[in-house]
């Protein structure tokens, strides 16, 4: 308790400018971050995206992702699985940061928690996925899922907090830090003295909070802070000063073009396949993405245990594109330089307006079309680009009011993809309809083992590639600028970025 007295005297000094600032060493760490003010800290309301990786630190759950994103046990020993029940045998010994000790109690209690604020809530999706949970005894909790699949143990990845603390500002976990005070502008975790592990090498984490990434970036530049997690492609440029290193991630906003397979132009595969051939990928990840893309055909992250490298089927090829274009019935039959072909006694042109929104200050997506349709103009394929609001964008995408789209979904940790390639999906906006699909789909919710699990998974990307209901281009990446040299946060991923920070090797750079 003098402990919890002492730093929180310190943390207020320091943000009320009594102390100076310091270098990053294992007694302090600063980190900033933008996020609103006042925003809610507690994880069950949180919807900032840096205070959720900083909560990271401060809660564990039933289950985990590793570093290959594959569900491992975390607060559970072990677990067994019959269909769609599940048995965890949970941990003993572990203590909250209140000294009190983790039972099957507190996870159930955290569930209906999160049922009870329904969609708000930031794990109800996740959640869902269950459909019941009792314990008879502290050490042993009971789940039932809603489908016979390994999907169960995806959804058992919510944070932990101690019962009695489920509507607290600053509620009790298990991990290694604990929330020590904060108000609008700062927060403060101390390393956790009761944790499960061996004790962290950081004693105290000090986050502040700006109202944007050029505030924090500057910072970090002058010193301020130690580093700044951020997913702005303008701040990846400070990534090549060499006062400071980075750490790259990946994010799950998956970018992609839709194409409306009702449109006489795109409902022959070979035509989208001749685009997918087109497309300079990597010409358009460095110069309009700055690097900050991870590319992968499939909507599935290339560093998780579900990928299927098979998928990776296109390479840059005009020659090819070429090919399959001739094969689909283009030609430029009226010598005005673009293609066409006769479709039922109609000439069709291969003319189309790639419809995208402004996606940040750069205005990325909309250069990316513009780069896309240069790369595609010299096979003859003449496309116009048009920016729209984004919730315009949102509307004529449900009305399948467009030609294609260029566009990021953001994804699930959950590797459930009916809700984008299920005939009835509600974000299959291509229209796109496929028999051996939905089978597909429906294997996922029928799959307890791993590696049936994974199968279906890699049949699924397989099919993906191969129809191309729409064309995938890559996943966005964020990074963790420090001016600190740090190792041991090479497995950060998206909602964890500060993941092995516990345990981080680092010194000043000179």
């Amino acid at each position: 308790m003098i402990k919890r007295i002492i730093s929180a005297l310190l943390a207020l000094l320091l943000c009320l400018g009594a102390l100076p600032g310091q270098a990053a060493s294992p007694e302090k760490f600063i980190i900033g971050m933008v996020y609103e003010g006042g925003a809610a800290i507690n994880p069950l309301y949180c919807n900032q995206r840096d205070i959720v990786s900083l909560n990271e630190l401060v809660f564990e759950s039933v289950v985990t992702l590793n570093e290959e994103l594959r569900p491992v046990c975390e607060l559970a020993l072990n677990y067994s699985a019959s269909g769609s029940e599940f048995t965890f045998n949970l941990r003993q010994n572990v203590q909250f940061h209140d000294g009190t000790y983790f039972g099957a109690g507190d996870v159930y209690a955290t569930w209906e928690k999160i049922k009870a604020i329904g969609e708000s809530c930031p794990y109800y999706t996740r959640c869902s996925y269950i459909s019941k949970m009792e314990y008879t005894d502290e050490s042993t909790l009971k789940v039932t899922g809603k489908y016979n699949s390994l999907l169960t143990m995806y959804a058992m990845t919510f944070p932990v907090l101690q019962r009695n603390s489920l509507d607290m500002v600053l509620p009790t976990g298990t991990g290694p830090y604990w929330y020590m005070a904060s108000n609008t502008e700062w927060i403060q975790i101390d390393a956790n003295p009761y944790w499960w592990k061996r004790a962290p090498v950081v004693d105290s984490v000090h986050v502040f909070r700006y109202n944007d990434t050029g505030e924090a970036m500057t910072a970090l530049g002058t010193g301020e802070v130690d580093a700044v997690p951020t997913r702005s492609q303008n701040a990846a440029l400070g990534r090549l000063l060499n006062d400071r290193m980075s750490v790259d991630y990946s994010t799950l906003t998956y970018e992609m073009l839709i194409p409306n397979l009702s449109n006489e132009i795109f409902n022959d595969v070979r035509t989208r396949k001749a685009f997918m051939y087109a497309i300079d990928i990597s010409t358009i990840a460095q110069n309009i993405y700055m690097g900050m893309v991870m590319k992968s055909e499939v909507p599935i992250l290339t560093g998780s245990w579900l990928y299927e490298p098979q998928s990776a089927i296109y390479y840059y090829s005009m020659e090819r594109a070429m090919q399959l274009l001739l094969e689909a019935g283009w030609g430029d039959y009226n010598n005005d330089g673009i293609l066409d072909k006769v479709k039922d006694g109609i000439l069709v042109q291969l003319d189309f307006t790639i419809l995208t929104c402004v996606d940040d200050s750069a205005n990325t997506r909309a250069h990316a079309a513009e780069m896309i349709s240069q790369q595609l103009r010299p096979l003859g394929i003449n496309i116009t680009v048009k920016t729209v609001g984004k919730d315009t964008l949102q509307k004529r995408l449900k009305n399948r009011d467009f030609e294609m789209v260029l566009c990021g979904i953001n994804l699930s940790v959950l590797p459930d993809l009916t809700f984008l390639l299920n005939s009835g999906g509600r974000m299959n906006y291509s229209g796109y309809s496929s028999t051996e699909m939905n089978k597909l789909l429906l294997d996922v919710y029928d799959n307890v083992e791993e590696e049936a699990f994974r199968g279906v998974l890699s049949a699924i990307q397989i099919k993906l590639a191969d129809e191309l209901p729409f064309m995938g281009l890559f996943f966005r990446k964020g990074t963790l600028m420090t001016t600190a040299f740090v190792n041991g946060l090479d497995a950060i991923i998206e909602g964890d970025v500060f993941r092995g920070f516990e345990y981080i090797e680092f010194q000043q750079i000179k």
